[in-house]
């Protein structure tokens, strides 16, 4: 599939998606809406054990839809999603429960649920960064059901879930509207099942970031429920620093770190990336603001230092005017052996399908994952959770994806969930954020989600309610064994309120 552009958003930066590799694909088939009736069937709940520590950890799996209505009564969707409670616990008021939500738009929360979070998860080769000869699922050692339950969910139109029989589908396809449905699945969840006194979080990846940071205040404007943080992985909040346009700067100094990175991970160059950072914050950022009026040898200069940094040819570097995009960062930096690296990891490298052309048709990071994630998941709901379905799983919906209104907010030009967040932060004294980057993830660069935290103009006695963390790994950074342990030790103190 050729990347291309999110609405000329994310200059070939996407957000986890087939949504954003969507590259000349066969005419969409709409997802068949879900019947009413579906949605008053119960959902399937069933008992587990799996060993975590040295120590057997129980818990109960329920696997179903929650039917969302309007206030007439008239059923608008059926929210498909799998929750897992630990067994024995009866002090729900002090047990934490977190809501889970993938990206996209137009993604499934397979990704979180079978690579991270889950108590079972798909096993990957080589540290995420191969594809794995057989796809089988394990225990997870790492899952976060040790410190908290978990529910994952799948918005309208991925998974399973769908709009209802005689709703158009697409109503749900916005920004605004999307926070709202969400936002609607959780209170009416956290009612069902008793949970208004539980410490609630909610945890997202990429878009789910997005959708997270929104999350934080509509739910405490529009339900009255203030949760106690958000888990942002891969983060999304600013489209503005992933977005390379010649209009926009920033975006291309906010890579740089990545592309030394990966092109250090590839043997293609070495430097010190707090270095690199200031550099691009510097001397980079300054003569990038200067435009045609930068002189030819400082120009020179610039690219010189460039290309010691991201292993790319200096010529190269002037060809772009010093201004390179992921998308061409990742044919570039192999393009001598014929192969490509990964966008959503960098650490992952293949075989370039077109190595005469600039366009990319996939990206090798996202591909090792997407196998192994949907064959173990659709076997795991039959044999394991016993849900039966003949509907498709949706696990990256390309029709939803194209389909997506980016309705800017606040009257900004780029998405920007950054001031909800801030607002949510302002507000409660208590309310808590932990954000995850993988220093090779080209579709976020970390050093983008960092400066987007680090603008959100937060009051300095809410500052310290916020913690940025950086993994060895790419976008979906758990699939890297290493980096998914420590982000449940870490995950875990979060929550615990602990550094």
């Amino acid at each position: 599939m050729r990347i291309r552009p999110m609405i000329g958003a994310l200059c070939g930066a996407m957000l986890t998606a087939l949504a954003c590799l969507a590259a000349e694909p066969p005419p969409a088939v709409a997802p068949p809406p879900a019947k009413e009736a579906a949605a008053e069937e119960s959902p399937v709940t069933t008992r587990h054990s799996i060993s975590m520590g040295g120590r057997t950890l129980s818990y109960t799996a329920t696997a179903g839809y929650l039917p969302l209505k309007d206030e007439a009564g008239h059923l608008q969707a059926n929210i498909f999603f799998v929750a897992y409670s630990l067994a024995g616990e009866t002090q729900l008021s002090s047990r934490p429960i977190t809501f889970a939500f993938n990206g996209g738009p137009g993604s499934s929360s397979i990704w979180l649920h079978m690579g991270a979070l889950g108590p079972r998860r798909s096993v990957l080769a080589g540290d995420g960064t191969e594809l794995p000869q057989t796809f089988r699922l394990v225990d997870n050692g790492d899952t976060w059901l040790s410190f908290t339950d978990l529910v994952f969910v799948d918005p309208v139109g991925t998974g399973y879930s769908r709009a209802a029989e005689g709703v158009e589908a697409k109503r749900f396809y916005s920004t605004e509207k999307d926070i709202e449905t969400a936002a609607q699945f959780i209170r009416l969840y956290v009612t069902r099942s008793g949970r208004w006194l539980s410490p609630k979080y909610v945890a997202g990846e990429s878009y789910g970031t997005t959708r997270a940071a929104g999350l934080a205040g509509y739910l405490q404007e529009a339900a009255g429920m203030n949760i106690n943080g958000v888990v942002l992985i891969s983060s999304a909040l600013s489209f503005q620093a992933f977005s390379c346009a010649s209009d926009n700067d920033i975006a291309y100094v906010l890579a740089i770190p990545t592309f030394a990175a990966t092109a250090a991970y590839h043997k293609k160059a070495s430097s010190d990336l707090a270095q690199v950072e200031q550099w691009a914050l510097g001397d980079y950022v300054s003569a990038l603001a200067k435009g045609d009026a930068l002189s030819p040898e400082e120009r020179g200069r610039v690219a010189k230092k460039l290309s010691e940094y991201t292993g790319l040819p200096a010529g190269y570097l002037e060809r772009r005017r010093l201004r390179v995009s992921p998308t061409q960062f990742i044919k570039e930096l192999l393009s001598a052996e014929g192969r490509i690296t990964g966008l959503m990891d960098g650490r992952v490298a293949s075989v370039d399908e077109v190595p005469w052309g600039e366009e990319t048709r996939y990206d090798p990071g996202l591909f090792v994952a997407t196998g192994p994630f949907v064959a173990t998941l659709n076997d795991y709901l039959r044999r394991d959770l016993g849900f039966e379905t003949n509907l498709p799983y949706e696990f990256l919906s390309s029709e939803v994806g194209r389909a997506w209104e980016w309705t800017p907010q606040h009257g900004q030009g780029y998405v920007y969930t950054a001031r909800d967040l801030a607002q949510a932060m302002a507000r409660d004294e208590h309310f808590r954020v932990f954000s995850a980057a993988g220093q090779y993830d080209l579709t976020t660069p970390y050093l983008g989600q960092k400066y987007v935290l680090e603008h959100m103009g937060l009051d300095p006695s809410r500052r310290k309610n916020l913690t940025f963390q950086t993994y060895p790994s790419g976008h979906q950074l758990y699939t890297d064994s290493a980096s998914r342990k420590k982000l449940h030790d870490d995950v875990e103190a979060f929550m615990a309120g602990t550094p």
